[in-house]
């Protein structure tokens, strides 16, 4: 035997086996190679989102326009582009379909694909650990879903959109997040070796479930990509079906090896391990990276967070009353430290209404200059500002042509809202707080 070549079985396929392999060999083949989710293999890279940019958007827009007639279309590619993606994957589908028709006249009369399923399953592998392993270390971190600031808690749950009020909780419970993420990471390094890989797949098929029925439940974009995640797992997983249907069902002792194939130890091979190793440890060690730096770069956003609460709040000598739903009246006043540039969020008296702002402080003359940042309104605000003490400032200028002041007193938000102020017990002996 030719030790560069194959050891391979004579295992004879059904017909419905080999017709599923062909569909999901050519759909999944499309997917691995186009789907937005390689832009999480090194880090964050989005060079993969402007290259999809480039080829499918005209060609879906060209189809949108002459086939689907979709009212509401995006003009760009990401991974939140639900009608550019439909159109594509319907493509896709379509090209699966007559691939595989094509594909089953022409090749009716093989026995089994063993040695084309263990070469597509193990570039599958490859690169579903890297895709896992990106979402689940920066849950670990955990840095996808940030922890809300005090801004943020100012906007009514009632106006908070799926996504958004998803994104809030998760932040909120980190170590909810970190154990998701742990069971990612650990499915990911499972899935590379053959003794563990189908526990590790069954790992991640828990973990995909969930995450799936979470982005269907909350409409969070991204649920096309983790749908193809999942079918690529559930794809893995498919020929130990039979096994495990035994063994939890029938309690038949089962030995996973279903290896048909098996490319003998080689020259060949060694490089091709040594190619994938080198793939794979790129990959984690870039994420891993990516993940810190990000969770580096928001604690020191959070540490220069200050935040005020408007006591009151004059306009040519007449304080106006703190009405719901005013516009011009500000609730609280928020900032922030981000890449250097000094952040000012202001809120109204209307829920979810708010004001950004880039700020120049002039310590020596205390006078504050605030750049309107992404708003309507371009007109700078200029103000004089007086530190009254160690927990109160005062704030006078002109906004609209008119004279302002502004009383503000410095806050812990910690100490003022029941979301904030809870602490995490397993075993509580007062409930006074829960009582508030």
């Amino acid at each position: 035997m030719n030790t560069n070549r194959l050891l391979i079985s004579h295992a004879r396929w059904s017909r419905l086996e080999k017709i599923a392999f062909r569909f999901f060999f050519v759909f999944l083949g499309l997917q691995l190679l186009t789907e937005n989710f390689w832009g999480n293999l090194f880090g964050g890279a989005l060079f993969v989102w402007r290259l999809s940019e480039k080829i499918f958007v005209k060609p879906c827009l060209w189809l949108n326009h002459h086939f689907f007639h979709f009212k509401y279309i995006s003009q760009s590619w990401t991974s939140f582009s639900a009608s550019l993606h439909t159109i594509r994957d319907t493509v896709y589908l379509l090209i699966a379909l007559i691939a595989c028709i094509v594909w089953t006249l022409v090749d009716r009369n093989r026995l089994n694909y063993s040695r084309l399923f263990y070469w597509f399953s193990r570039c599958a592998i490859v690169v579903l650990s890297c895709i896992e392993f990106s979402y689940g270390v920066i849950k670990l971190v955990p840095v996808q879903m940030s922890f809300p600031s005090f801004i943020d808690l100012q906007k009514p749950v009632g106006d908070l959109s799926p996504f958004d009020l998803l994104w809030t909780t998760f932040g909120y419970g980190a170590p909810y997040q970190m154990f998701t993420g742990f069971f990612e990471v650990i499915g990911a390094i499972l899935i590379l070796f053959n003794r563990t890989r189908m526990a590790g797949l069954l790992v991640l098929a828990s973990v995909m479930m969930n995450v799936v029925m979470l982005n269907y439940t909350y409409q969070v974009g991204v649920l096309v990509t983790s749908f193809y995640i999942l079918l690529l797992i559930l794809f893995l997983l498919a020929p130990y079906g039979r096994r495990l249907i035994g063994f939890f069902l029938d309690k038949k002792p089962a030995a996973m090896d279903y290896e048909e194939y098996r490319f003998a130890k080689s020259s060949t091979a060694k490089w091709l391990l040594i190619i994938a190793i080198a793939f794979i440890g790129v990959s984690f060690v870039l994420n891993a990276r990516f993940a810190l730096n990000i969770y580096a770069k928001r604690n020191s956003i959070n540490a220069s967070r200050r935040y005020s609460l408007v006591k009151v709040f004059t306009v040519n000598d007449n304080a106006l009353p703190f009405v719901e739903n005013d516009t011009v009246c500000w609730r609280t006043w928020g900032e922030r430290v981000v890449d250097g540039k000094n952040y000012v969020t202001i809120a109204t008296m209307k829920p979810g209404y708010f004001l950004t702002y880039t700020a120049d402080r002039d310590t020596a003359r205390h006078r504050l200059s605030l750049h309107p940042f992404a708003q309507d309104d371009t007109t700078t605000l200029n103000f004089s500002y007086t530190e009254v003490s160690s927990t109160s400032w005062r704030l006078e200028g002109m906004m609209q042509k008119k004279s302002v002041k502004v009383e503000l007193q410095k806050i812990v938000p910690d100490t003022l809202l029941n979301l904030l102020k809870t602490k995490r017990t397993i075993i509580t002996f007062d409930d006074e707080s829960s009582n508030e």
